[in-house]
C-alpha cells in the first residue's frame, strides 16, 4: 500500500523515501535545532509524536512546545516516554522487546485518527556497559522490516561526544540513510561483522526451520555457529532462552517481510488482502516450504505452560490485528470477527502448503477470502 505523498523534513533536508534516519549531532544543542522543528512539523501536520528521551517532563521546553504540549499530550498525539519504560526496562536493552514496543507505538496512532507518526529516539542511553547493549545493531537492522512501505517515520539521534567512534560506525552501518553534519546520507548498505550472539541466532535459524526445536541439539548449535559453550552459554542461559529469542528475533518474524510485499503491491487498503494472498505464496515456496515457525513451534512443544507459548500467541494475535486494520481501513464493518476468518484461511494454506509443498492453497486461500469479503458488510 503506497503512502501518500508527504513534506517531511529533518532539519534543511527533505527525507523523501527516507523513513529509518541515524541523525548524528554534535551536543544537545545541535540535537535540538534540528529535531524541535521535526516535532512541531509532525504536529502541525496531523502526525502522532512518540518521542523516547531521558527525562520526559522537560522534554516540551526543550522543544519549545509551549502550552501547545499539554493539549497535544492529552489528545494522544503526543506521546512522550521514558527511557527506563522503553529502551532500558528493568536496566537492560532487550532488542526484541524494544522492536516490539516500536510495533505497537507505530500502530496506536491510527485508531486515534493519526495515520502517520514520527517516532524520535534520543540514544544516548546505548553505551559501554549497559547491558544487553550488544543488541543494539540487530535491532536498528530490525526497524527496516517494520517500517515497510508505511507512513512511519522513525529517527534515531545521537550525540557523537557520548558515543565511541566504533559505536557511530556500527549504527550508522544499520540504517538506510544519515543526517551527517545537517546532510542527508545515503549509507550504501555497510554492514558489521556479525556478533556471537548473532551468528548463534543465525544458525537456530537454519537449524530450527530445518530440523525442529526438539531435535536441535545445543552442540549442534554452538558446532554451527562456530562459538565457543562458555560463549553459548553466556548468551542463552538455556536452549528455551534461545527458543524465545529466535521467535522474538527479526529474521523470525516473516509476516513483515509478507506484509511489505503485499503493501508494495496495493494502491489502498481494499487491495492489500488479496495482494497479501498473493505475497504469502510466494513466500512459501522462496522458504522452500518450511511453514511458519510459531505454528510449527507451538505444535512441536505441545506445551501450554513453555516459555515460548505466549511469544507464539503473541505474534498470532499481531497478525490478526494488522489484518483486522486492514480490513477497518477498507471499510468493513465487523473487521475484527472477519480477520479471524482471514486468519484461519492463512494458518490452514500455510500448514496445507507445507503438507503438499505446493503454493496453490495460498492462492486458494486468496480466492476463498475474496468471496468471503464480497459477501461483508460495509460501513
Amino acid at each position: 500500500m503506497h503512502a501518500p505523498h508527504r513534506q517531511i523534513h529533518l532539519g534543511s533536508e527533505s527525507l523523501l523515501d527516507a523513513a529509518h534516519i541515524c541523525a548524528l549531532f554534535d551536543g544537545p544543542d545541535a540535537a535540538y535545532s534540528v529535531l524541535a522543528p521535526f516535532v512541531r512539523e509532525g504536529l502541525a501536520a496531523g502526525d502522532r509524536i512518540v518521542y523516547l528521551t531521558e527525562t520526559p517532563d522537560t522534554l516540551p521546553d526543550r522543544l519549545g512546545l509551549g502550552t501547545d504540549a499539554a493539549g497535544a499530550v492529552s489528545s494522544g498525539q503526543l506521546d512522550i516516554r521514558a527511557w527506563s519504560e522503553t529502551y532500558l526496562v528493568g536496566g537492560r536493552f532487550v532488542g526484541s522487546h524494544m522492536l516490539a514496543e516500536v510495533r505497537e507505538s507505530l500502530r496506536r496512532g491510527s485508531p486515534l485518527g493519526y495515520p502517520a507518526t514520527r517516532l524520535i529516539g534520543e540514544m544516548e542511553w546505548a553505551q559501554e556497559g549497559v547491558a544487553g547493549v550488544e543488541e543494539l545493531a540487530t535491532y536498528e537492522s530490525g526497524i527496516d522490516a517494520i517500517l515497510g512501505r508505511s507512513p512511519h517515520t522513525v529517527v534515531c539521534a545521537y550525540d557523537v561526544r557520548r558515543h565511541t567512534a566504533s559505536r557511530i560506525a556500527e549504527v550508522l552501518a544499520a540504517h538506510r540513510a544519515a543526517l551527517v553534519g545537517g546532510r542527508l546520507q545515503r549509507t550504501n548498505g555497510r554492514h558489521t561483522p556479525p556478533s556471537s550472539r548473532d551468528r548463534i541466532l543465525s544458525a537456530a535459524s537454519r537449524l530450527f526451520a530445518d530440523g525442529g526445536v526438539r531435535a536441535t541439539g545445543v552442540d549442534t548449535l554452538i558446532a554451527s555457529a562456530g562459538v565457543a559453550k562458555a560463549t553459548f552459554y553466556r548468551h542463552f542461559p538455556s536452549k528455551d532462552d534461545l527458543i524465545v529469542a529466535w521467535l522474538e528475533d527479526s529474521r523470525t518474524r516473516w509476516f513483515e517481510r509478507v506484509r511489505a510485499t503485499a503493501e508494495a503491491k496495493a494502491a489502498t487498503p481494499h487491495e492489500v488482502i488479496p495482494a497479501f494472498f498473493e505475497a504469502l505464496a510466494d513466500w512459501l515456496e522462496a522458504g522452500d516450504f518450511k511453514g511458519c515457525p510459531y505454528l510449527n513451534t507451538a505444535i512441536e512443544l505441545g506445551d501450554p505452560d513453555h516459555r515460548a507459548t505466549p511469544v507464539v500467541r503473541a505474534y498470532l494475535s499481531e497478525i490478526r490485528g494488522y489484518l483486522a486494520e486492514m480490513l477497518s481501513a477498507a471499510g468493513y464493518r465487523d473487521a475484527a470477527d472477519l480477520a479471524s476468518d482471514l486468519q484461519m484461511l492463512v494458518a490452514g494454506s500455510t500448514s496445507l502448503g507445507v503438507a503438499h509443498r505446493s503454493s496453490s492453497f495460498a492462492t486458494s486461500a486468496g480466492d476463498a477470502s475474496a468471496r468471503l469479503l464480497a459477501n461483508a458488510a460495509r460501513v
